[in-house]
């Protein structure tokens, strides 16, 4: 395997990781209007529907399944209101050890410290790494970094022994391979799903959908709550 190789591919890393990270902003800008816009709504039937059930519940008290489906919508509600009140968990890119790798790497590919001979293939390895933290993708950042202190670039016109060539290849391959596992995980996730449930993967009509089909169940809701009282 020749170094060429090898650059071949960091590239076809760096597009799948640009392919994750479109993915997860897109994913995310939806998830963050979700929790703004829909979230609300669908607290609200939850809860209208829990105080439904208990008030069936009531009125007949030696109807288990009655009592059964109350408790069910009222686990369904503090779960959702305990999803809400939890803080954001620290991600793979705030991990120290991820950070410390990352810029251990940074150091070894950065174009201008590199031979002039390499300082292109070193600008597309730094791409790719940037590419990787930002997508929050420890695993192509730990292959990225093994890869180049493996064998590194040249700073000096003595070149690292063709014998390594073979552990950054294998390195490389297992953080594509993974990489686009992760990237298959994502588009058969709920979230994914939910982004592109209106056929043509256009966030604004998948919430404005949601949003509709949870008003016109609150307005239900709220009709019946009107008739009983």
């Amino acid at each position: 395997m020749t170094r060429s190789d090898l650059q071949s591919l960091r590239r076809s890393l760096a597009r799948r990781l640009q392919e994750k990270a479109e993915l997860e902003q897109t994913v995310r800008a939806a998830q963050s209007r979700f929790e703004e816009e829909v979230a609300p709504l669908q607290e609200e039937v939850l809860r209208l529907q829990m105080e439904r059930l208990k008030e069936a519940a009531q009125a007949r008290m030696r109807s288990a399944r009655l009592r059964n489906a109350y408790h069910d919508a009222q686990e369904a509600y503090d779960a959702f209101q305990e999803q809400r009140r939890q803080g954001p968990t620290e991600t793979a890119r705030s991990a120290p050890d991820l950070k410390a790798t990352y810029r251990r790497a940074t150091k070894l590919c950065h174009p201008d410290a590199v031979a002039d001979a390499y300082r292109d293939e070193a600008a597309a390895t730094f791409r790719a790494l940037e590419s990787a933290f930002d997508a929050e993708d420890p695993t192509a950042v730990h292959a990225i970094a093994d890869s180049l202190e493996t064998w590194g670039f040249p700073r000096a016109p003595a070149a690292p022994p063709e014998s390594s060539l073979p552990d950054a290849r294998a390195a490389l391959r297992r953080a594509v391979s993974e990489l686009e596992a992760s990237i298959e995980r994502l588009r058969a996730s709920e979230a994914y799903d939910a982004v592109t449930a209106s056929g043509d993967a256009d966030p604004e009509s998948a919430i404005g959908a949601r949003k509709h089909m949870l008003r016109e169940r609150l307005r239900a809701l709220r009709r019946r709550r009107a008739t009983r009282v």
